[in-house]
């Protein structure tokens, strides 16, 4: 990790990747600026195996020349599932693609307490495959289960919060009922969404910049103290307009500006 202590992550959409090879796409994850600090990968399910390797052999390096961390996201159902291990997990997400650096786990509901008991044994399992130069990552949203997230707390490098289409007023509410009593908010990233060809409008990226959701959190810090930094969600629509479906290029302007931000 970059020596600072304001951190930039994205998630990219790896279906929307070229390195897929359809047409359509404009944009590879391999050109994420050097602001970045975190990059998450972020499948779909159907990439084919081209991009797979592409990401190992070509992606991962050039981020890497960036001083850029990779992590894939899994979701929590992966370790909820009947019979999951965690050492299954961890070679199907992480050890299968050599040079990704972390593993996140997206978690946007409460569990059961026999789904909660087993995720965090396999949480604890995955932290100790990954060992402690790798980061071990949760993301969540308000429905997220803050009780997991407490007493998993010790392995977690981040907790990301997804705040789309709020306000630094309601995640200071969120932070204050769901992390206060165990999070340091340096661990805290606050999140926002670029838009998605055809997808929810939430808000986070109206023109002008200076107005704009993405400035307010990443100039916003908790009550309890300076916040871990922030994050987005479709950093491949960089720029693109609320309501522009068209896929098109980026040079990352708002991810630059927003890092300079922190």
């Amino acid at each position: 990790m970059k020596n600072q202590q304001s951190i930039m992550a994205c998630y990219f959409r790896s279906w929307r990747d070229i390195a897929t090879g359809a047409p359509e796409n404009k944009v590879s994850m391999r050109d994420l600026p050097a602001e970045v600090d975190i990059a998450f990968v972020f499948p779909d399910g159907n990439e084919p195996a081209t991009y797979w390797k592409t990401l190992e052999s070509d992606i991962i390096p050039a981020l890497h020349q960036k001083n850029i961390k990779v992590v894939r996201t899994v979701a929590i159902d992966e370790l909820i599932e009947l019979g999951a291990t965690a050492d299954a997990i961890f070679q199907r997400f992480f050890s299968s693609t050599n040079g990704l650096d972390g593993l996140d786990i997206d978690i946007e509901r409460t569990l059961t307490e026999t789904q909660r008991n087993q995720a965090e044994a396999i949480s604890r399992e995955l932290k100790q495959l990954l060992g402690p130069d790798r980061l071990f990552i949760y993301d969540t949203t308000e429905r997220g289960d803050a009780s997991l997230l407490r007493s998993l707390e010790p392995q977690l490098d981040y907790v990301l919060f997804q705040a789309y289409g709020q306000n630094p007023g309601s995640v200071q509410q969120h932070f204050d009922r769901m992390f206060n009593d165990f999070l340091a908010p340096s661990k805290f990233l606050v999140g926002f969404s670029f838009y998605e060809e055809r997808g929810f409008r939430w808000g986070d990226v109206k023109v002008p910049f200076e107005s704009s959701t993405a400035h307010a959190y990443a100039a916003w810090n908790p009550s309890q103290g300076r916040k871990g930094g922030i994050f987005s969600y479709a950093v491949d629509r960089d720029g693109v307009l609320e309501g522009d479906d068209t896929l098109q290029a980026t040079d990352f302007e708002w991810t630059k500006q927003l890092k300079g931000l922190l």
